[in-house]
């Protein structure tokens, strides 16, 4: 399953955008790399335990790491463009 990342991207961007007038100081890609990482490993243990096909589960892990990169990078992307990313 392959999703369109423009979706994702500017969702990310968008919502990072707003958040961002609540951020004072800067936010390091470390940080963000961290959270990301903890969320998947959540969201795949999710997976894990759906009653599905072992293929299904493949199917939608790939799917939601798509969406994640995605949507990572368009948060990057954003606080790159305010000067909020180090």
């Amino acid at each position: 399953m392959n999703i369109n990342p423009i979706g994702p991207y500017y969702a990310g961007a968008l919502r990072t955008a707003i958040a961002s007038c609540f951020i004072n100081g800067k936010i390091s890609e470390q940080q963000i790399d961290f959270v990301k990482e903890a969320i998947s490993k959540f969201r795949e243990a999710e997976i894990d335990h759906l009653a599905i096909a072992a293929s299904e589960k493949e199917e939608l892990k790939s799917g939601w790491k798509q969406w994640m990169e995605a949507t990572t990078q368009g948060i990057k992307d954003e606080l790159r463009a305010e000067g909020k990313l180090i």
